[in-house]
């Protein structure tokens, strides 16, 4: 079975998922590391940080014990992480406009240029490999709460429009429709939550997804291509189209109350941290920007050479 998702986080712990089971409660399936301090930020002491590492890892080895096997192969996972939610997308597949659009995204990145031409290439490469393998594989795609889900669910069922839906085997999991999922009472959990041994439980949920809902669903891509805004939100459990300032209310009752000169990455940290609506910190970190244009802030220092663009301390220019 071919599993797409719209998050490489997600699809890193579905690989590590599959043909887990052959191991599952084996101590060789269970390392990690433990970064420990004390309330003054010191290390603890050896004997300390061991104790906490063999706590989780027996936790681990309980999670597993109790896990759903989940059959499969590294090569039948599909990621496609596209920012679909942000900037342009009329066009067909994958051409110039996302090409441009994920440069931009990462251009607060070091190397973001290089690093956004690879994605770009991973995901046309996966995409024919869809196309090639749907009409004789079935095909489950997992989406969730945010924007970025909903626009690559619609999306891919126009990528999948030449093929027939009625001829295709597609399958989902919502997370945001399973009531059983462990939701934060702020936010729907999304895929990039999921942890290894809770995929098989998941996978449990799976459910048809019929060609009448795949038409339907690229229908409403259609309509968001012709409407070409600047950015897709989820509004009322609706994908909507947006204004590019749609979030700006949120970096702002968080910018308010610090002082005039603060840390960029503190703020938009907290603004994710208090509004768990869907959206990563690039398209916030791409809002600073337009203010630091606007003349509402300016940069007082920059970041180190290694780091994001806003790893930098700002200043208020405005009341």
């Amino acid at each position: 079975m071919l599993e797409v998702l719209f998050s490489d986080s997600a699809a890193g712990s579905l690989k590590a998922s599959l043909g887990h089971h052959a191991g599952i409660g084996e101590s060789e399936c269970c390392t990690i590391g433990i970064i420990a301090t004390d309330e003054d930020g010191k290390p603890l002491p050896p004997e300390e940080t061991e104790r906490l590492r063999q706590k989780e890892l027996e936790k681990m080895r309980r999670n597993w014990a109790e896990a759903v096997p989940m059959e499969g192969s590294p090569k039948d996972v599909l990621p496609f992480s596209l920012g679909l939610s942000m900037g342009p997308i009329d066009e067909d597949g994958l051409g110039p406009l996302r090409e441009t659009t994920l440069e931009q995204l990462f251009c607060i990145f070091p190397e973001g240029k290089e690093t956004a031409a690879e994605m770009l290439a991973a995901a046309r490469s996966r995409l024919n490999t869809l196309l090639d393998r749907a009409p004789r594989e079935p095909v489950r795609i997992w989406t969730d709460h945010t924007p970025d889900a909903a626009c690559g669910l619609c999306w891919l069922m126009e990528q999948l429009r030449p093929l027939g839906w009625e001829n295709l085997d597609l399958r989902v999991v919502d997370l945001a429709r399973l009531p059983a999922w462990d939701r934060n009472p702020l936010g729907g959990r999304c895929t990039g939550d999921i942890a290894p041994h809770e995929w098989g439980h998941l996978a449990r949920e799976t459910q048809p997804l019929p060609a009448r809902r795949a038409e339907a669903l690229a229908a409403h891509w259609s309509r968001l291509r012709q409407e070409n805004a600047p950015l897709r939100a989820m509004l009322n459990d609706m994908l909507v189209s947006a204004a590019e300032d749609l979030y700006d209310p949120y970096l702002r009752w968080v910018l308010d109350p610090l002082d005039d000169t603060f840390n960029e990455a503190n703020l938009i940290g907290r603004t994710l941290g208090q509004f768990p609506l869907g959206f990563g910190d690039v398209w916030l970190a791409m809002r600073v920007e337009q203010w630091i244009a606007d003349g509402k802030l300016e940069a007082v220092t920059k970041p180190d050479a290694h780091l994001p663009l806003y790893h930098r301390t700002l200043r208020k220019t405005e009341e």
